[in-house]
């Protein structure tokens, strides 16, 4: 009884960002749960090998080509779920990024793209799902955010400030779409990733330093952050309006970059 609980059978997610790293993970996991997952990226490649990975499994999905950030390419992916599908019961904003740059070299051009990167697409994509959401009388959205949202990073100004207004974001949703949908955030701390192996490798003993540096002394796996978007999307669900920390239990920054002072 208790795991048919967690069974996502006959619903319909869109995860953006899903064509690898932590998109990838929660859209594999949500196929896995029963869900039909339409996955979005800009790199046609990666997201084909994600749906093609989810279907080899035995599960549902489809691959769209899209830029999270963009209203007609959002508009597109939720007229092409609704025409393939007939329903959204599931959105995951995963679209975020960011690049290090110090305080006094961010441009305004820098900043307001890490914030259309993390915030807006959000706010573009859940508007757009809200209103079928309604339609069908329930819906979850799940953004997912960072720790550096609780803490300051040296060189991450324009992505702490932003994350931290998706958690804003996140909240102001939560209140506002209620009782029909409910809104939550994950907030990450180190997940293993291609991508953050690329960045570990340009400095050897790096990836010991940042296990170290985190209370359980070991990276995430996005298989189990999946195993959190699975239960956050179930009907059954209590929890709206709320940020889950997903960290290795870190109360401050646990890169191992060095960042000089001033």
């Amino acid at each position: 009884m208790a795991m048919e609980q967690f069974s996502l059978d006959g619903q319909v997610a869109i995860v953006t960002g899903a064509g690898k790293g932590v998109g990838q993970g929660i859209a594999r996991v949500l196929a896995e749960a029963g869900a039909t997952v339409v996955g979005t990226a800009r790199t046609e490649s990666a997201i084909a090998k994600t749906i093609s990975d989810i279907e080899v499994a035995g599960g549902k999905g489809l691959a769209l080509v899209a830029d999270a950030m963009s209203r007609p390419d959002g508009e597109r992916v939720v007229e092409t779920a609704m025409e393939y599908f007939g329903r959204i019961d599931i959105l995951v904003n995963n679209v975020g990024g960011a690049t290090y740059s110090r305080f006094l070299d961010i441009t305004d051009d820098d900043f307001r793209r890490t914030f259309d990167w993390c915030v807006t697409s959000a706010f573009i994509m859940s508007q757009l799902v809200a209103p079928h959401m309604f339609n069908a009388g329930h819906g979850s959205i799940i953004n997912i955010s960072s720790g550096s949202a609780r803490f300051g990073i040296r060189a991450l100004t324009a992505y702490c400030t932003a994350k931290g207004g998706l958690e804003a974001l996140t909240r102001a949703m939560a209140q506002e779409l209620a009782p029909k949908i409910r809104v939550n955030a994950i907030a990450l701390g180190s997940f293993a990733t291609d991508g953050l192996q690329q960045s570990l490798d340009l400095m050897p003993g790096s990836l010991e330093q940042m296990k170290e540096n985190t209370p359980l002394h070991r990276l995430g796996d996005v298989e189990d952050l999946g195993r959190l978007t699975v239960y956050l999307s179930t009907r059954d669900c209590y929890a709206t309006n709320a940020i889950f920390h997903v960290d290795g239990g870190i109360e401050s920054n646990n890169s191992p970059l060095p960042i000089p002072d001033y």
